[in-house]
């Protein structure tokens, strides 16, 4: 289904989401609208308080107050949609939308990556490369250890931390983008979503095989998919490369899912999150 979108369309989509992502952020700092909202003298927001119910804490009523919106909007609305996102979409409208997956492409875009000197073994000139993670260096092969550990850490964090403040909240948002900016600076790709997002474990359980709307690449009337690696000459689509590579395409994926699914991180991943 959501092949049909062009990727100007979804950039479009994953930058709106992105400003409301970092507005509903900069409320958790200061907001001095939605507590108006929750006023129990203002009896025309639907949301308003009712001052005469009585909220027990350990037996006695505590004094009911006006309250922000931005941290029961993120654990009520934006983290649930993204289940459902991961559920209908699967991966593919996962990957497109995601703001974090957009802010990690900000190096990327802006031309500030990080650049190694190699030397080329054939002309033994040197050249400046954009380093990436190798698929068996230490963190290729033992990234879902970590990507494990980084949501176990961000559920403690929540339940003793951040779930109910609102600053504490903001803080940990904002490191998470500081540290996935980071990456796509260090590294090229999608490192940061491949490598060392939290969600990845929840994706696999949702997301995969594949989502209730995802797009079946291999067998669609379209000519061309929405990729971020397609072969471009003087701003076309080169189809013929494209269609030459789409056997190789489906073979390889065959090996690199039946690799995956064999992989003991992985399956030590999944299980646990599901446990969880």
């Amino acid at each position: 289904m959501f092949t049909f979108f062009s990727e100007q369309q979804m950039h479009r989509v994953r930058f709106l989401l992105t400003i409301g992502w970092l507005l509903l952020i900069a409320s958790l700092f200061y907001d001095p609208i939605s507590p108006w909202l929750t006023d129990s003298s203002n009896t025309l927001s639907p949301l308003h308080i009712n001052a005469s119910d009585c909220v027990k804490l350990q037996g006695d009523c505590v004094n009911v107050k006006p309250y922000a919106l931005g941290a029961p909007i993120f654990w009520s609305i934006v983290v649930p949609a993204s289940i459902v996102i991961l559920l209908i979409g699967g991966h593919e409208a996962w990957r497109r939308v995601c703001p974090l997956s957009f802010l990690s492409q900000i190096p990327r875009s802006l031309g500030w990556q990080r650049q190694l000197k190699r030397v080329d073994p054939k002309t033994n000139k040197p050249r400046l490369e954009i380093p990436r993670i190798k698929q068996n260096s230490w963190l290729g092969r033992n990234h879902s250890y970590l990507q494990f550990g980084l949501l176990y850490l961000g559920l403690c964090s929540r339940l003793l931390f951040i779930d109910a403040n609102r600053v504490m909240l903001g803080l940990y948002l904002l490191g998470t983008i500081v540290a996935a900016i980071a990456v796509g600076y260090l590294y090229g790709g999608k490192t940061w979503c491949h490598y060392f997002c939290p969600m990845a474990p929840v994706q696999q359980i949702y997301a995969e095989p594949g989502g209730l709307l995802t797009s079946k690449a291999h067998i669609s009337d379209r000519k061309i998919t929405q990729s971020m690696c397609r072969t471009l000459e003087a701003g076309k689509n080169n189809r013929r490369v494209w269609r030459a590579k789409v056997a190789v395409w489906i073979l390889m994926l065959k090996k690199v899912i039946g690799k995956a699914l064999h992989s003991q991180s992985r399956n030590f991943s999944t299980t646990v999150t599901w446990d969880l």
